[in-house]
């Protein structure tokens, strides 16, 4: 092996990465997006969770009681009306509804006191902070009060129940995700290949148009991405059981929604590069913010209040929001359509936006 030679190598390697400035920014900055980016969202702890107080109490109990809810895990809001706090939940507008009963402070002394909660129970964590939360409080209380001891707690599920697993609420993310990085990778190799081949030169000195070049890669990947979504629901189905109460159909048609956007994406950063380096570069930088700021692993509510207007930039996060509201509250296809619209949207502008970039190649 010649020394000589080695060096020259690294020092041609060198000076490639110094004039290509992605590369440069890539190496220097991901690592610390990564690094700030977990440390900031894998708290694990949820806080601010949306949680509806109806209290018909005429004494005191009650009021020392949500006293005695310290801390940031639960954002307490008055009602008034029980049924009408529980239609918040029932819309998805809430997470927890906890109500006293009238005359609630003389049954407590009298041996028998009753907190009603209502919860959305398809989050095992959220519901855990709602009940951990109280629970902590009514121990508080019993060392103020006779009797706090013997308070009776009765959770009504609007939906899930205790038997909720971790994994019905983590598999709709983790199918959302599957779909993302594998669509987008394949259409990101799909140009950059033809590119390095000389076939992207050769189509375009043909009638082509760039929209139609595209239309073609949309409807190939579409059949790829049927074939993927099959696999990845029946996985989650016959390997872990996975919960779905909704239409499985439309589960399926959420998937291959936001396939399809994905794979605008993948042709967009594929059209915007200049070699296939720095088209793969370019992924990272979308899949991690999408990885931890769109509730996968944990609710949104996990993530920090400074950070969580950012989980509604990306559209992971909607066709997560539309995969669990299907499979685990049974929503219907007039209860997502904000989700399916975002979704639509993402399709448009990806697709176009891949027409437009790779338009200027022609």
């Amino acid at each position: 092996m010649n020394p000589r030679r080695v060096a020259a190598i690294a020092t041609k390697s060198l000076l490639q990465l110094r004039h290509d400035r992605r590369t440069m920014a890539f190496t220097v900055a991901m690592p610390l997006v990564m690094v700030v980016v977990f440390g900031y969202t894998f708290g694990g702890a949820v806080h601010d969770v949306r949680t509806l107080v109806v209290n018909a109490d005429s004494g005191p109990v009650a009021d020392l009681i949500l006293r005695n809810m310290q801390g940031d895990t639960l954002a307490l809001y008055e009602r008034t009306d029980l049924e009408a706090a529980r239609a918040d939940v029932e819309r998805g507008d809430a997470w927890a509804v906890i109500a006293f009963p009238a005359n609630f402070s003389t049954d407590l002394l009298q041996g028998h006191g009753r907190i009603i909660v209502m919860l959305d129970g398809t989050s095992p964590v959220i519901v855990e902070g709602v009940l951990d939360t109280l629970q902590i409080a009514v121990e508080k209380t019993a060392k103020q009060v006779t009797n706090a001891s013997l308070l009776d707690v009765h959770p009504d599920f609007v939906y899930g129940s205790k038997e909720t697993r971790f994994i019905d609420f983590f598999a709709p993310g983790v199918m959302a995700l599957a779909v993302l990085m594998v669509t987008t990778i394949t259409s990101i190799v799909t140009v950059v290949r033809e590119r390095a081949d000389g076939m992207l030169e050769r189509l375009f000195a043909t009638p082509l148009q760039p929209s139609e070049l595209v239309a073609g890669h949309a409807v190939s990947l579409a059949v790829l991405a049927l074939a993927q979504t099959t696999v990845v629901l029946a996985a989650a189905l016959l390997l872990f059981d996975v919960q779905v109460i909704g239409s499985l159909p439309l589960v399926f048609a959420v998937l291959l929604l936001f396939a399809i956007g994905n794979q605008g994406l993948g042709l967009m950063l594929s059209a915007g590069a200049r070699n296939e380096l720095q088209a793969v570069q370019m992924f990272p930088a979308i899949l991690f913010p999408s990885l931890l700021l769109t509730g996968v692993f944990y609710p949104i509510e996990s993530i920090p209040g400074v950070l969580q207007p950012l989980s509604y930039v990306w559209p992971l996060t909607y066709a997560i929001e539309a995969l669990r509201a299907v499979m685990l509250r049974g929503w219907g296809l007039e209860r997502i359509l904000l989700d399916i619209a975002v979704l639509l949207l993402y399709d448009l502008l990806t697709l176009l936006g891949a027409a437009k970039l790779i338009g200027r190649q022609a």
